[in-house]
């Protein structure tokens, strides 16, 4: 009989289940067991929840490739601007004639950005209003716009009596003769004729200077007719005068060039000829800027040690000092002189010096004024006759 007057009943479930919650042990079950399932779901309540999936990266990589492309189409406009409008195939150089043996090459962007060309010649353009408009009717008539399309002038002769001026850069073909015809004929320009495929101005019954220009475009001005068609075809001529291709003022003087020299100097500097006639050829360039320098390497003749004409170039150099010490100063070559060294490297003599800036900056003043006084002076005579009563 029970103690009491209720009989003990089984516990009555609770009515609301937390699902969450770890299942109770069964009797007799093992305590670690259940004490590791109450850990796995006191884990599972307190675990934040799992973050979406984390989307790709579509809008990055679209940027990226924007970027590329952007790059790629600045560096293809880069390219062509270069190739098409700005990079220039030097074509002057391959028109020096056969036989030339004097050879100076100028390049005109680098002249241009030294400070006496800039200074003194530059203004010359701009500061007659003849002088602008000129600059612009010739413009209109050959395409041609000076100077921003002119990239190297090269000076060449036969015999230093024939000379050559070649002219190349980005010049409009087959325009510059015909329109340079046209606009003498148009203001009345005296002296000038065509013949043929050359322009031809005349002065006491011969030429004076003789146009054409090449099937490259390149413009060649001569002081005969000759030379100019010399002149005219494209050679690899150029090659053997071992020119120096870069360089604002860059030269080449061949053996006959040379021989030439020594046979006027002979007569008043003996010495200096004797040395000239064991030359070959030369070649050199002088560098602008700041601080000038003249560098120039010359070939002995065959049997001729380099050694010994290094010895006696130095020896000459000496020798002239002294004399240009009583004449005047050209260009500051005095100073040159001063400075200058020869030395042997290898089978040929180097011969450097540093050229003053001042002497320079003197040259190229005094050339402008001459330049200046010949431009006024031909403007006067023009505007002379519709002056006149």
């Amino acid at each position: 009989m029970p103690d009491t007057l209720i009989e003990e009943e089984e516990p009555i479930r609770p009515t609301v289940t937390d699902d969450a919650a770890a299942p109770a042990p069964a009797p007799g079950g093992d305590p670690a067991e259940a004490r590791a399932g109450e850990r796995g779901a006191g884990e599972q309540r307190e675990r934040p929840p799992a973050a979406p999936p984390r989307p790709g990266r579509p809008r990055a990589a679209a940027c990226l490739l924007a970027a590329i492309a952007l790059l790629a189409l600045l560096a293809g406009a880069a390219l062509g601007v270069y190739f098409f409008f700005w990079r220039y195939e030097p074509t002057a150089r391959r028109h020096i004639p056969g036989d030339a043996n004097i050879v100076i090459r100028l390049e005109t962007a680098e002249l241009a950005l030294f400070g006496p060309v800039r200074q003194h010649f530059l203004p010359l353009l701009d500061d007659s209003p003849s002088g602008a408009s000129r600059k612009a009717r010739i413009e209109a008539a050959t395409g041609l716009d000076f100077p921003s399309d002119l990239r190297e002038i090269v000076i060449a002769s036969t015999d230093a009596t024939s000379w050559v001026a070649l002219a190349g850069g980005r010049i409009p073909k087959d325009r510059f003769v015909a329109g340079m015809e046209k606009l003498a004929r148009d203001e009345g320009w005296d002296g000038w004729r065509r013949e043929g495929d050359l322009l031809i101005v005349d002065a006491a019954m011969r030429p004076r200077a003789v146009i054409g220009q090449a099937d490259d475009g390149t413009i060649v001005l001569g002081t005969d007719v000759e030379i100019v068609n010399a002149a005219l075809p494209a050679s690899d001529e150029w090659q053997r005068l071992d020119l120096p291709e870069q360089g604002p003022v860059t030269f080449a003087l061949t053996s006959a060039a040379w021989s030439g020299a020594a046979g006027v100097v002979s007569a008043v500097l003996p010495r200096a000829g004797a040395l000239f006639r064991r030359v070959d050829h030369a070649s050199g360039a002088l560098t602008l800027g700041a601080e000038p320098a003249l560098a120039m390497r010359l070939a002995p003749v065959s049997g001729e040690a380099a050694a010994a004409l290094a010895a006696d170039t130095q020896a000459l150099l000496g020798s002239l000092k002294l004399a240009f010490a009583v004449l005047p100063d050209v260009a500051g070559a005095r100073a040159a002189l001063e400075g200058a060294q020869a030395l042997a490297q290898g089978d040929q003599v180097e011969l450097q010096t540093r050229w003053p800036y001042e002497g320079l900056d003197r040259a190229c003043a005094d050339l402008a004024q001459r330049a200046r006084a010949a431009r006024d002076a031909l403007d006067a005579a023009k505007a002379a006759p519709s002056a006149a009563p």
